[in-house]
């Protein structure tokens, strides 16, 4: 038997949503994507669908092109020569757009499935009109000095000593960061410069909280596992990063 995952064909919303399909068939991690085997496998499902004689969107197409390039600069080696188109968007910079764009794409397929649940709930309840006061029916009157906004506060008060009070709800969101992404960024920058970077340079110019602490654990991890070395000669200058093997060759 074959381990490639079997395509059943169905109408995909998009290239996204046929890729997000193939990475759960083989129960791939999202934030390491294998580019060569998934490139793979959605050409063939691409096959598939013309075989079929489906309709095949022009934006399939795109995609197909864009995991190619991604597969090809995977299996091309690896030179020391500059690049100099500074615009070509890197293997790194490529992956991590199309990480980003699936795990967006995956909120709003579980925002949208969580609206047609609930609308769906919403059909087996029938809210009935406002109905108007029959004739003959005589309102009751109320003493001198009470309204009827006087009866409201205490029914709602006698509301409140019946209920419990409720937990607060709090929206717990997917990381969007990781240790093992971090590290991966921290290598490719310094595999750009291989020189020392100062330490404020590896994040971005305006980092949120769960970047900081997410970067300085990868950048701990590493350092644990001998791949970088901290240095500050004097508490004046900042401190640099830099590969260890790069300070071993200064000594």
């Amino acid at each position: 038997m074959s381990d490639q995952p079997v395509i059943h064909i169905q109408n995909f919303e998009g290239p996204l949503d046929l890729l997000l399909h193939l990475i759960k068939s083989s129960s791939i991690d999202i934030y390491d994507i294998p580019i060569v085997a998934i490139t793979d496998q959605y050409m063939t499902a691409l096959r598939s669908m013309q075989d079929h004689q489906l309709d095949v969107a022009g934006e399939y197409f795109v995609m197909a092109a864009t995991l190619m390039k991604m597969k090809a600069k995977l299996l091309l080696p690896v030179t020391d020569e500059p690049v100099e188109d500074d615009e070509e968007p890197t293997l790194e910079e490529m992956q991590d757009q199309l990480v980003n764009q699936l795990i967006q794409y995956q909120r709003y397929k579980q925002v949208a499935s969580w609206f047609k649940q609930q609308a769906i709930a919403r059909q087996k309840f029938f809210t009935r009109p406002e109905m108007t006061i029959p004739a003959g029916v005589k309102l009751g009157k109320l003493a001198p000095g009470l309204t009827t906004q006087d009866l409201q506060r205490v029914i709602l008060a006698l509301t409140r000593r019946r209920h419990q009070p409720e937990l607060p709800m709090r929206l717990i969101e997917s990381e969007q960061f990781t240790v093992k992404m971090q590290m991966k960024k921290i290598r490719f920058r310094l595999s750009q410069v291989r020189v020392a970077v100062p330490f404020g340079q590896l994040f971005d110019q305006r980092p949120n909280k769960e970047e900081l602490v997410t970067t300085f654990l990868a950048l701990l991890e590493m350092t644990k596992q001998h791949e970088v070395a901290l240095d500050q000669p004097n508490r004046v200058v900042p401190i640099t990063v830099k590969p260890a093997k790069l300070g071993e060759n200064d000594e």
